[in-house]
């Protein structure tokens, strides 16, 4: 995932640098069109999603929505873009032209007709209607920016032979699909936000938020869900996922690396620097031989785990700061797997801060059955554990460079948790090159801190 990582990036700035030359822009408005207009210009646009569904697009095209304007329901979008030329989803709204040149009086109406306000908005609550999904996208070199998905449906159940809940997803990129991005979107009440099935996908600054009802039995509210290899989830925001209740006591929370779903096969998955708050849990590998994760640059201020799930190989924990000190907490631990003798992980510059009775590590435990026990015998060095109640927090000897103190937060209980000036944190990290900071900070010269702040 290394090399992987700076492909997606160049791709993503290969998207957006080919905007200038559009082959055909489309414009709807749900409070000013028909479904029957051309939809190729402002005073035309089409009313809902239904062309959308039957309309050829070429590379090039944007499809732009009036700011203010809303939607129901969900499309199949069968086209692709190109490499240098995506098919984009984005808004539009009256410019600064028409508003100096019209008497104010006369605004309201120009801003029903043009767009104006909140983003976009679209929601999808009838589970016969694809599922619940909004984007249901499949084609490749896709953009998506700047939308608002709200309230898409639960599933009437999920189990090992329907698998309702691998349907879900307000945006859902099909099996095959690549390259596509998901920017600047929010969601709110979604319980599956994203699904990604492709390969080469790059979710990024998005805003996923307050969805607290259990799907199924087994299944709480899960804002990413990823099947496939290749993909990338970065500075994304995630609030409030995740419900009490089922077979586990607690499920859902922030990514799902979801073996349930057929054909599953998502090694070489790159996250770093989201913003995780009071989800239940951060990332789940539900699934065997995993391979090739790497997590950095995280903030998770979270109810359960930091990574659980299966046998999971060269997991890279680099640089994150984890808090687990909300309650309750159903899962004790900080890393969790379902087959110790089949995970390694690597853990270096993180800070630990825990609730009296967690521990970041535990002695190996074969579990019986299906059950969850802590890593244990992992590489681990230059990490700050912290408990108010535990004098041994690390649950195993300390590697080399790791620290058992207060990491001196500016203002842990407002949340901010960045370094103050003589944190023990600030520069004892173990160095490598190249790194910023989840405020984009570059670490000095030789110097890195730990945790997910320089």
């Amino acid at each position: 995932m290394k090399v992987e990582l700076n492909k997606l990036f160049i791709a993503f700035w290969l998207l957006f640098s080919a905007q200038a030359g559009y082959a055909e822009n489309y414009y709807i408005n749900s409070n000013y069109g028909s479904d029957s207009n051309s939809g190729t210009s402002i005073e035309k646009p089409w009313e809902t999603l239904t062309n959308l569904n039957r309309n050829l697009f070429l590379p090039g095209d944007s499809i732009l929505f009036a700011r203010g304007s809303s939607y129901k329901g969900g499309f199949v979008f069968n086209n692709s873009g190109a490499q240098n030329a995506p098919i984009v989803f984005s808004s539009y709204s009256a410019g600064a032209r028409l508003v100096k040149s019209n008497d104010r009086r006369n605004l309201a109406q120009l801003f029903v007709k043009y767009g104006a306000g909140l983003a976009p908005s679209f929601s999808n609550p009838n589970w016969h209607n694809l599922n619940g999904n909004i984007f249901r996208i499949m084609g490749s070199y896709v953009v998506i920016d700047g939308l608002y998905f709200h309230d898409n449906a639960y599933p009437p159940g999920s189990n090992k032979q329907n698998k309702n809940v691998q349907k879900m997803g307000a945006v859902y990129f099909a099996e095959n699909t690549h390259h596509n991005v998901l920017q600047r979107c929010e969601f709110f009440h979604s319980p599956v936000a994203v699904k990604v099935k492709g390969q080469y996908n790059l979710i990024i600054h998005n805003y996923m938020h307050d969805a607290a009802d259990t799907m199924a039995r087994s299944w709480g509210p899960i804002a990413i869900m990823i099947t496939s290899k290749y993909n990338e989830i970065a500075y994304n925001k995630v609030m409030n996922y995740g419900s009490y209740g089922g077979v586990y006591g607690s499920d859902g929370g922030v990514i799902e690396l979801d073996g349930v779903d057929d054909g599953f096969d998502a090694s070489d998955i790159h996250i770093h620097h989201n913003i995780s708050i009071n989800n239940h849990g951060f990332l789940e590998i539900a699934a065997r031989n995993v391979d090739n994760i790497t997590v950095t640059y995280n903030l998770s201020d979270d109810r359960n785990q930091f990574v659980g799930g299966g046998s999971m190989y060269n997991v890279v924990v680099m640089n994150n700061t984890v808090i687990r000190t909300r309650e309750p907490n159903v899962d004790r631990y900080v890393f969790w797997t379902f087959y110790p003798e089949n995970t390694s992980f690597f853990v270096s510059n993180n800070i630990f801060v825990l609730a009296r009775d967690i521990q970041v590590f535990g002695s190996f435990k074969i579990p019986r059955g299906h059950q969850r026990v802590a890593l244990a015998n992992q590489s681990h060095h230059h990490n700050l554990f912290y408990s108010q109640g535990d004098i041994n927090p690390i649950g195993d000897e300390p590697g080399e460079g790791d620290i058992i103190t207060d990491p001196r937060f500016i203002d842990a209980i407002n949340g901010n948790f960045r370094l103050k000036p003589n944190s023990p944190a600030r520069n004892n990290g173990n160095y490598h090159s190249g790194a910023q900071d989840l405020d984009g900070i570059e670490s000095k010269k030789g110097l890195i801190s730990i945790g997910a702040y320089n």
